[in-house]
C-alpha cells in the first residue's frame, strides 16, 4: 500500500510543480506589467505560489528518494539505477544517474536560487521571476509523464516497471512481479566524484538561469543598462560554480579513463563548457 501511496504523491508533486510553475509566471508576469495598486497584490500571490512550487518539488525529491533507497523495485527509476549491495553514498548517486533525476536536481536548484531572488531583488523580482518561474515550468515538464492526445509530455521517474516493459514475458505471466535486486550503478559511475561532480554542475547550470532572466526582463522592461549591474554577481558566481564542476569532471574522467578521456567527444562535457565559455 505504501509503495503505491509514495508514487501517488510522487506524481501529484509533479503535477502541482508544473502547475503553479505556469501560475507563477502568468502572475508575475501581471505583477510586471500592472500599476504600482494592483502589482503589489499580484506580487503578494506570486511569492505564494511559488513557495508551493518549492514545497512541490522538495515532494518530489522526498519521493524518489524514499522510491531508491527503500529498493522498490516495482518502479522502473529504482529497479534501473540501484540495486541492494550499493552503499549509501552511491544510492544518492543513483537519485541523479537518470533523465529524470537530473531535471529534478536542477529543478531543485532553480527551486534554492528562486527563493533567494524573490528575498533580495525587490526592484527587479517581478520580471526576473517571470522568466525564472517559465523556465521552470519548462523543465518541470519534463518530468510530468502525461499522455495528451497520443503525444507523451516528458518522462515520469515514478513510472511502473510492468508500464515500462509492457511486453516482457514475465509480467503477462505474472502481472504483479517485483524483481528482488535492480541492475545497479553503472560501474564507471561508481565514483566518489559521481557524489559531488552532478550537484556541483547542475548547481552551475541553475545559476546561469539568472543573468539569463535579468537580461531578459532587462529587455522587456525597456531598462537596456540597468540589468547589468544586480547580474553581474550572478555571472561571475555562475562562471566560478560552472567552471569548478568542468575541472571536477575533467579530472574524474581523466582518473576513470586515463590520460586524453577528458578530451574525447562526449556530449555531456562539451555541453557543459559552451555556457560557461559564454559566461
Amino acid at each position: 500500500m505504501f509503495h503505491s501511496l509514495i508514487g501517488n504523491i510522487g506524481h501529484l508533486s509533479i503535477i502541482t510543480a508544473f502547475v503553479t510553475a505556469i501560475l507563477a509566471a502568468y502572475s508575475y508576469f501581471m505583477a510586471a506589467r500592472k500599476d504600482a495598486f494592483s502589482a503589489k497584490s499580484w506580487l503578494t500571490f506570486s511569492k505564494t505560489i511559488f513557495y508551493i512550487h518549492c514545497l512541490a518539488v522538495i515532494g518530489i525529491v522526498v519521493s524518489l528518494f524514499t522510491i531508491i533507497y527503500n529498493h522498490y523495485y516495482e518502479y522502473y527509476y529504482a529497479w534501473s539505477h540501484s540495486s541492494n549491495t550499493l552503499p549509501t553514498h552511491f544510492m544518492i548517486s543513483c537519485f541523479w544517474e537518470g533523465q529524470e533525476g537530473s531535471f529534478l536536481l536542477w529543478m531543485f536548484w532553480h527551486s534554492v536560487l528562486g527563493i533567494v531572488l524573490i528575498n533580495t531583488q525587490k526592484t527587479w523580482e517581478a520580471p526576473v521571476m517571470a522568466v525564472f518561474s517559465a523556465v521552470q515550468a519548462f523543465l518541470a515538464s519534463m518530468i510530468l509523464g502525461i499522455v495528451f492526445f497520443d503525444f507523451k509530455v516528458g518522462s515520469s521517474p515514478f513510472i511502473l516497471l510492468r508500464d515500462f516493459m509492457t511486453e516482457a514475458p514475465i509480467f503477462k505471466m505474472n502481472p504483479e512481479y517485483v524483481p528482488l535486486d535492480g541492475t545497479g550503478l553503472n560501474p564507471l559511475l561508481q565514483n566518489y566524484w559521481m557524489v559531488i561532480h552532478p550537484p556541483t554542475l547542475f548547481l552551475g547550470f541553475a545559476l546561469t538561469l539568472t543573468p539569463f532572466a535579468f537580461c531578459m526582463a532587462g529587455i522587456w522592461q525597456k531598462r537596456y543598462a540597468e540589468w547589468i549591474r544586480p547580474a553581474l554577481p550572478w555571472t561571475l558566481t555562475a562562471a566560478l560554480v560552472l567552471g569548478t564542476g568542468i575541472l571536477m569532471g575533467a579530472y574524474w574522467a581523466y582518473e576513470t579513463l586515463n590520460f586524453g578521456g577528458y578530451w574525447n567527444w562526449d556530449p555531456v562535457e562539451n555541453a557543459v563548457y559552451i555556457p560557461w565559455l559564454v559566461l
